[in-house]
């Protein structure tokens, strides 16, 4: 078992694009997601393979990043957005 796993960007709740290659800290599983630091601030990625053999990211091993972690359950509608409960809303 490695600490290397492919993740997609999470785009309108969704998985979009290319996968990329993170380390992670913890234990994670397909279909997870986790909390990734960009150059624009924190963004949320969905896990897509674990176990990543380390010879597939050889050639790019020393610039590989590390996810943040899991992230924290937020309450989403059925767009993926967050959404929020304001006290003046009961």
């Amino acid at each position: 078992m490695t600490n290397i796993i492919k993740v997609q960007f999470l785009k309108g709740g969704f998985p979009f694009g290319r996968a990329y290659t993170y380390f992670t800290p913890e234990p994670v599983a397909v279909g997870d997601t986790v909390d990734i630091m960009t150059d624009r601030g924190v963004a949320k990625g969905m896990v897509t393979q674990i176990d990543v053999p380390e010879a597939e990211i050889a050639p790019f091993k020393d610039r590989a990043k590390s996810i943040i972690g899991k992230a924290k359950e937020d309450k989403t509608d059925e767009h993926g957005s967050a959404t929020e409960k304001h006290p003046s809303s009961n």
